[in-house]
């Protein structure tokens, strides 16, 4: 069987290349946290979002802080284990502050690349849980981890 063959022409090539751009640029390659209300989630506003962490052997350890648009911090501590696949070993949240509380996390999915020549990049989406409910969910685009500083 033959296939058909593609027309090679500059502007076929040309509406190819805006399509694949158009398609990049509307991906969100931001954080995003939604809160858990009347059974829903509901998006709220992100200030800043900052990734650390460093790998250890076959663990990596990484803490994500969300600053709020209201200055509250959300924290998530997390434990990404890895043999051979990546899963979450360990997670735990903490959001200070009026309305704040704490609980476990867990991953609805990881991205993780090991990082062979550079550091290790982390991604993915997670449901923070307070007391076995799900509180908020947050979703991070896989990016390199910072450095922990101090």
């Amino acid at each position: 069987m033959r296939c058909p063959s593609f027309p090679h022409t500059p502007r076929t090539l040309l509406g190819l290349a805006l399509i694949v751009l158009i398609d990049g640029c509307a991906r969100t390659h931001e954080p995003r946290l939604d809160a858990w209300e009347n059974g829903a989630y509901q998006p709220r506003t992100i200030r800043s979002c900052e990734v650390t962490g460093r790998r250890a052997g076959a663990t990596t350890t990484a803490v994500a802080v969300v600053t709020l648009d209201d200055g509250r911090r959300l924290v998530v501590d997390l434990a990404i284990e890895y043999n051979p696949t990546p899963v979450l070993g360990s997670g735990r949240w903490r959001l200070d502050g009026p309305g704040g509380g704490n609980g476990d996390v867990r991953a609805e999915s990881i991205k993780f690349l090991g990082g062979q020549g550079e550091g290790p990049s982390f991604g993915g989406r997670l449901r923070l849980e307070e007391k076995g409910s799900p509180r908020f969910r947050l979703t991070l685009p896989v990016r390199p981890l910072g450095r922990p500083v101090g």
